[in-house]
């Protein structure tokens, strides 16, 4: 039995990455796409891109693993079947569910893998995207162009002579509010732990409310981000935070349980009574599945879908498999 456990994953491993791996960079690409379009509106560079990426890797990773397990586990029982190696095997006495242990293994590593990912590595991650996403949409609303009136930072009204690389000279700000006017020389945009900071440098501060004025070496004008911050050691809150996202993702986590007797259901069969529709029918049903996860919202159906999926193939498996 050793020895055909060890030739199963033998064969299946080289099936399981060759479809990460393509399975991956076409997932990767649809959230280029999808960032891509939730950041038209703010001016991003190529290394803000790759941040947005990496941490939208854990969402991919999710769907990446349990989809290429399914497609994996059904292509090795085809092919094996297809050679009659399935059948060979039944007829020295090993039972199906037996043929099936190496997989059932790798789904339990794959869902507790999912599981972390789900609960621990996404809502960090997430939190961390939508940071980053407020960060750049404050610093977008502050696009300082040399030579413009009518510019804001803040309550303050900018004016800047020139700008090279967020870097500006001849700086001149005014506050309609407190009626207050600010002289600088130069001056840089920066933003250090969640809040955008204007530093000037050499100028002078006039109170038009009187006739003093105050010389200055430098100073700050400070802008809040909004900003995200969760702790998973106050499960409550983190919970409701990210229910929906844990409803939505849950069943992808679950997938390889989920569709475990799938994979018999549509993999074994024999080459002379029945044709080889096995990949066509393993996509109809990942794509069911998947439509009906991503759809939902709510966290006990999220547990739910898994179960009847799980039922449904346990019964097909049972009709079906007569070995």
């Amino acid at each position: 039995m050793n020895k055909l456990k060890f030739y199963l994953l033998r064969e299946y491993m080289p099936l399981f990455f060759t479809l990460f791996f393509i399975i991956f960079i076409i997932i990767s690409l649809i959230y280029v796409i999808t960032i891509s379009n939730i950041t038209a509106g703010i001016k991003i560079t190529f290394l803000d891109l790759i941040k947005f990426y990496l941490l939208s890797v854990p969402q991919i990773l999710l769907v990446t693993m349990s989809i290429s397990f399914f497609i994996a586990a059904t292509t090795l029982y085809s092919k094996l079947s297809e050679s009659q190696e399935l059948v060979a095997m039944f007829a020295l006495g090993f039972k199906p569910i037996k043929i099936l242990f190496p997989v059932i293994f790798i789904a339990i590593i794959l869902t507790l893998l999912n599981l972390f990912i789900l609960f621990v590595s996404i809502p960090y991650s997430k939190m961390a995207f939508k940071n980053l996403k407020n960060q750049k949409q404050q610093e977008a609303k502050f696009n300082l162009q040399s030579s413009q009136i009518s510019q804001q930072f803040g309550q303050w009204s900018v004016f800047a002579t020139t700008n090279k690389n967020k870097a500006y000279t001849n700086i001149y700000l005014f506050n309609p509010k407190e009626l207050k006017f600010i002289i600088s020389h130069s001056a840089a945009l920066k933003t250090d732990k969640g809040v955008l900071s204007f530093t000037l440098k050499k100028g002078k501060i006039y109170d038009l409310n009187s006739t003093y004025y105050i010389d200055f070496t430098k100073m700050k004008i400070n802008q809040k981000v909004p900003h995200v911050k969760i702790s998973i050691f106050n499960f409550k809150n983190y919970f409701q935070y990210n229910k929906k996202q844990f409803a939505k993702f849950l069943p992808i986590a679950l997938l390889p349980f989920a569709l475990l007797f799938f994979i018999p259901v549509l993999s074994f069969f024999h080459p002379r009574l029945n044709k080889n529709h096995t990949l066509f029918y393993s996509v109809s049903i990942l794509a069911i599945y998947a439509v009906i996860s991503l759809s939902n919202k709510n966290f006990v159906i999220g547990i739910v879908i898994p179960v009847i999926f799980f039922i449904i193939g346990g019964v097909l498996y049972k009709w079906k498999i007569k070995f």
